[in-house]
């Protein structure tokens, strides 16, 4: 998200099409749609183009007034600051329903902010009835109204004139788009771990929803911020579910931009309950990440909440200090737990963090830059030679049954962002896999990329 942009919200009931009419204008599905109502709940900026402006339309939850239980207070809440953020209100109802009663008290909201208000009355799919179901929004007495329809694009072009050209008599068009995102860090993990917390901390502000309940957040939310001088951007991504034969559509739509935010994220911050057994479902998002060679940095969050450093988990003992007394380390048992499970992020730093008391919060941030210059490291074909000989002395390629004697001869270092490497052999069925971990674990710590997988390549001498 583009934070020098004007902003326009986007606000009306549940159901009427707001998230798809941003999808249309975006030209691409960017915010979640549905059938059922309530789907958007969190704060989503899209940034848009047109007629040489540019703006960032935000998409909010639905405005229900006779819901008043916890989590929809706290919906709007996020409706209200979106609100104050905006240069301009988009109203948008439901053509094909009748007006609601609590439709005046919500236009009272709006007309108190004091800021430019339009009426998009969508689903006006059929041109039959355009005319007749527009003369019975005019009884709202906003004006302009525009009959829409988010599916064909219909009235969405003098809309967007609209809203272009107030936005030229308030001074706030924008000729040249700045897109400096900088490094970008997706806070992935199951339900109900803390993630929308923890980005609520990093921003300092309640960018997104918190509620108890698991599965508030259901869209990857952006937000760009600068730390000591380096541009960020975190995404807060929906929880992702264990995997079951029937799904709502939402949540199945959930996972998909989960994977898009790992996809295209510099590193990945893990998180994690610390006071709850691990299960599956955090494997299965360890492996995504993992899968998709990423850099990781594995959050323990609400670790203020713990009360016995020394849990015991089913079918697993915590690793006893070496010295008598206790462990330096107050959490080593639990950080032996983790271990125990994820192996396979062996690499990757691990901090017990509090979303509420930001306890270890800066130091887990301070471990972003290292690890995404690791990412973008080349090392000179040079020293991986010298560094292979020194390897290949300390613990050479043992004989396989069946093989021919393996014979290793060059390594090299092909691409970054992931680091990948070639291994050039002379037979690939050759090398045992003990040789392949003991040559990578070598190189993630002898070289430098702590807190990122790296890929190696293993290619016969007779295909190169």
């Amino acid at each position: 998200m583009n934070n020098a942009l004007p902003i326009v919200a986007v606000v009306g009931q549940p159901n009427a099409g707001k998230s798809t009419l941003i999808n249309k204008i975006a030209g691409k599905p960017l915010a979640i749609t549905s059938d059922l109502a309530g789907t958007t709940r969190d704060r989503q900026y899209v940034d848009t183009l047109w007629n040489g402006v540019n703006f960032t339309l935000v998409d909010t939850a639905g405005l229900d007034a006779r819901n008043q239980d916890e989590l929809e207070l706290s919906l709007q809440k996020q409706i209200e600051i979106a609100l104050e953020e905006a240069d301009i209100v988009l109203f948008v109802v439901d053509g094909k329903q009748p007006i609601a009663a609590a439709t005046g008290s919500v236009l009272k909201k709006f007309r108190r902010t004091k800021k430019p208000l339009l009426l998009a009355v969508n689903k006006m799919d059929s041109p039959k009835t355009r005319d007749v179901t527009s003369l019975e929004f005019r009884k709202l007495g906003i004006n302009p109204l525009f009959p829409t329809s988010s599916l064909s694009g219909l009235g969405l072009g003098d809309m967007l004139d609209y809203i272009t050209d107030e936005l030229k008599k308030l001074g706030l068009d924008k000729n040249v788009r700045e897109e400096n995102t900088g490094i970008a860090v997706s806070i992935v993990g199951k339900p109900n771990v803390g993630k929308s917390s923890i980005f609520n901390a990093i921003l300092k502000e309640e960018r997104v929803v918190v509620s108890p309940i698991a599965g508030t957040t259901r869209t990857a939310i952006d937000s760009s911020i600068k730390i000591d001088g380096e541009n960020y951007t975190f995404i807060d991504t929906a929880g992702l579910k264990k995997k079951e034969f029937r799904q709502e559509k939402p949540d199945i739509f959930s996972g998909f931009q989960t994977f898009k935010s790992i996809r295209r994220s510099d590193v990945c911050f893990f998180v994690i309950d610390a006071n709850e057994e691990l299960t599956k479902q955090d494997q299965r998002v360890a492996s995504e990440i993992l899968n998709m060679q990423k850099g990781c940095i594995i959050l323990a969050n609400k670790s203020d909440l713990v009360k016995n450093p020394d849990p015991i988990k089913k079918g697993f003992k915590a690793k006893k200090a070496k010295a008598k007394g206790k462990s330096d380390d107050e959490y080593g048992s639990i950080r032996d737990y983790i271990s125990h499970h994820f192996p396979f992020l062996w690499m990757c730093p691990l901090f017990f963090i509090s979303a509420v008391t930001k306890k270890n919060l800066d130091e887990a941030l301070a471990a972003i830059k290292p690890i995404y210059d690791a990412r973008h490291k080349q090392i000179d074909d040079q020293v991986l030679y010298e560094y292979l000989q020194k390897k290949m002395k300390e613990n050479p390629p043992k004989l396989l049954r069946d093989q021919k004697t393996p014979k290793v001869f060059t390594l090299k270092q092909l691409e970054i962002n992931p680091p990948k490497f070639e291994l050039l052999v002379n037979h690939p069925a050759a090398i045992s896999m003990q040789f392949r971990k003991f040559l990578e674990n070598g190189i993630v710590k002898d070289m430098g990329f702590w807190g990122t997988p790296i890929n190696l390549r293993i290619r016969g001498k007779d295909k190169a």
